[in-house]
């Protein structure tokens, strides 16, 4: 038997700080951002988590993908993530599109 499959006791505590910086990494991967373009804030939702997202509209490189999409991913993304890696329920994701930002396009060598 391990370490893993007994009982322990004490407790897991994940810090709002934590949090949002996970919420982060999942809103740079979903939105290609860069993590310093991106903000987040935490609320109390009924006993979920309601999380606010600012990002910028990337133009360029990829295809164009419609922003209500792009955002529907964002929102997708952090709900799938928070509950698999953090075990919390978010109630709701608001993105919030604000700026643009120009992706150049790649050669590919």
């Amino acid at each position: 038997m391990t370490s893993v499959d007994r009982l322990v006791p004490g407790r897991t505590t994940i810090s709002a700080r934590a949090l949002e910086h996970l919420v982060t990494g999942m809103v740079r991967d979903a939105a290609s951002a860069r993590v310093r373009d991106i903000e987040v804030s935490l609320a109390d939702a009924a006993g979920a988590l309601r999380v606010s997202v600012t990002v910028p509209l990337l133009v360029g490189a990829r295809p164009a993908t419609p922003i209500f999409e792009q955002g529907a991913l964002v929102r997708n993304h952090v709900i799938a993530g928070m509950k698999t890696l953090s075990g919390r329920a978010v109630g709701a994701v608001d993105v919030r599109y604000a700026g643009v930002r120009m992706m150049p396009a790649r050669r590919v060598r």
